[in-house]
């Protein structure tokens, strides 16, 4: 025969506190998420084509903060310090768009390239010297971690298996 419980669980656990209970609290959060998509008021929608039309005027009188033209900017100032590292440009000239469509140097720009950041890892200050551990004295010995003692075995033969004793009748 199957095991039938004694008691309502759940009924208990929702009646144990009259002000706490989960039902009520399950219903108050769908309530909340329900309201999140109710369509917001007008003036919501108002304020952000303001925005928009805003955003789109400053962009027009300032010109816009992204789009190619500043990505072919930072592109250009790059190849322009890997000229300046590879030494394939005189100095004080600026990289050009022939430059970018140029491949006949990219190798000696790659190895420039590579010479001059192993260099600067190279440069930085070495590793520290790490002191010397000494190894323990005794075969046994207790090292101390806070309050806790415990013993540390470095002796080989302490863990090899030996033959146990057996009596003879």
């Amino acid at each position: 025969m199957a095991w039938v419980p004694n008691s309502q669980f759940e009924d208990d656990l929702v009646d144990m506190e009259p002000d706490f209970n989960f039902v009520h609290g399950q219903m108050a959060y769908d309530i909340r998420k329900q309201g999140e998509l109710w369509p917001r008021p007008k003036s919501t929608y108002e304020y952000m084509k303001s925005r928009e039309k805003r955003n789109s005027e400053l962009e027009n009188l300032h010109g816009s903060r992204g789009g190619s033209g500043r990505d072919i900017r930072e592109s250009l100032q790059l190849m322009e310090n890997i000229q300046k590292i590879a030494g394939t440009r005189p100095l004080g000239e600026h990289a050009t768009m022939k430059d970018w469509e140029d491949d006949s140097t990219n190798e000696l720009e790659a190895l420039a390239m590579m010479r001059h950041f192993g260099m600067m890892s190279m440069a930085t200050d070495s590793l520290h010297v790490q002191p010397e551990v000494k190894p323990p004295e005794g075969p046994i010995q207790i090292i101390t971690n806070g309050r806790k003692q415990f013993p540390l075995i470095t002796d080989p033969e302490f863990f090899k298996p030996r033959k146990i004793p057996r009596k003879k009748n």
